[in-house]
């Protein structure tokens, strides 16, 4: 399994708009960050994690040529509203795309893409894609997707959890019953916003690190940084088995 970043920045994305900040007028590629997204290889299907607003620019830059299924973590703008460029990826496979999400993110999506299942008996113009809800785990191509639920402010959000490797961004606290869930992993991303001070909705790197230190993955990989997080300096201060993730990263697991 390979694990493809495609965005590890905020709602914003660096550079933001009209900022003249260090990072975001930095050279350095590691320091521009898409919105937060990324791509499971599960041999020769693709599994996406989100559709943020840059899909179309992320799957131009890193190559990215079918879309075999969709996993939703939750539906702020930043993860859901990339959804419309699915429609290049059905058109071109001939095919309804699956996507798993929550009974409260189906929802929310049919609220905001309504046009696209009331339109989907067109079969061209709009992305053709299936809503499967799960209440659980489930099964996505042979592999076992274990949904962690994580807090978030009042949004409901799901890591995942596949094999050695889980996922979870967007998040204040994990629960205790889903910690358990996510012992004894090869690969941990997880969201880490900044240094400080304390977010109301978002883990800040030193606590993101706490829960390194808790749960000791092999490696970790933080992602959702905003623009004061500058790539180079932050990993010389971070431990050996944590870095910060980048677009384009790729991990095998």
């Amino acid at each position: 399994m390979k694990i493809l970043f495609l965005g590890t920045g905020t709602s914003h994305g660096i550079p933001r708009i009209a900022c003249k900040c260090e990072v975001c007028t930095s050279t350095d590629p590691k320091n521009k960050r898409d919105r937060a997204s990324i791509l499971i290889q599960m041999g020769d299907k693709n599994v996406l994690v989100d559709t943020g607003p840059d899909l179309r620019h992320q799957s131009i830059q890193w190559e990215v040529d079918r879309v075999d299924a969709v996993l939703y973590t939750h539906t702020h703008a930043d993860h859901l509203f990339g959804l419309d460029d699915l429609r290049a990826f059905s058109s071109r496979q001939k095919s309804s795309i699956p996507c798993y999400c929550s009974p409260k993110t189906s929802a929310r999506i049919r609220h905001v893409f309504d046009y696209v299942f009331q339109l989907q008996h067109l079969g061209y113009g709009i992305p053709q894609i299936q809503l499967i809800e799960f209440t659980g785990p489930f099964d996505v191509f042979g592999n076992e997707i274990v949904p962690v639920h994580v807090i978030h402010g009042k949004t409901e959000v799901f890591g995942f959890r596949i094999g050695k490797f889980a996922y979870v961004t967007d998040c204040k606290k994990i629960p205790v019953t889903s910690m358990a869930m996510l012992e004894g992993l090869e690969v941990l991303v997880l969201g880490a916003l900044r240094w400080e001070p304390e977010h109301w909705i978002h883990m800040t790197i030193p606590e993101s690190l706490d829960v390194v230190d808790e749960l000791r993955p092999k490696q970790t990989y933080l992602t959702h940084m905003m623009h004061t997080v500058e790539h180079t300096e932050t990993n010389r201060k971070l431990p050996r088995n944590v870095q910060l993730a980048y677009d384009g990263l790729v991990v095998e697991v």
